[in-house]
């Protein structure tokens, strides 16, 4: 199971995933989450990737998920900050970011939705101040 959201006014897109994720539901996520990146039409915004309960993926699913990190990162996201509770789940999305852009300094792993939160709240103001 996968749900996609935006937040244009927090300029955030949400992501959450739980479940095993069938091929199909991945290039169903990737194609809504496209549309949701494009509509900030390349400037810097946030992923909010709530993974609590997402199994392991398959390595086509990590294909699948490496472009949608990818395609986000080629066209402005700044900040992904990562909620998962699986440790394996958490290394397969540091993986794919790394390969997505060396040296990952766009996910922030937390630990909770409260913290996820405030740390959108923190990069929001990062944001403000770079578009001054």
């Amino acid at each position: 199971m996968y749900e996609t959201s935006i937040d244009q006014m927090r300029r955030t897109i949400r992501v959450r995933a739980s479940g095993t994720l069938t091929i199909d539901e991945l290039r169903e996520m990737y194609e809504a989450s496209k549309r949701l990146t494009d509509s900030f039409y390349g400037r810097p915004h946030m992923v909010l990737a709530d993974m609590r309960g997402l199994a392991p993926l398959s390595p086509d699913g990590t294909k699948i998920f490496g472009d949608i990190i990818k395609y986000g990162r080629e066209r402005g996201t700044i900040c992904c900050v990562h909620l998962s509770d699986s440790s394996i789940a958490r290394l397969q999305a540091s993986r794919l970011a790394r390969e997505a852009s060396p040296y990952d300094d766009i996910t922030v792993n937390v630990v909770s939705m409260e913290e996820a939160e405030k740390v959108i709240q923190e990069k929001q103001g990062a944001m403000r101040t770079k578009a001054s």
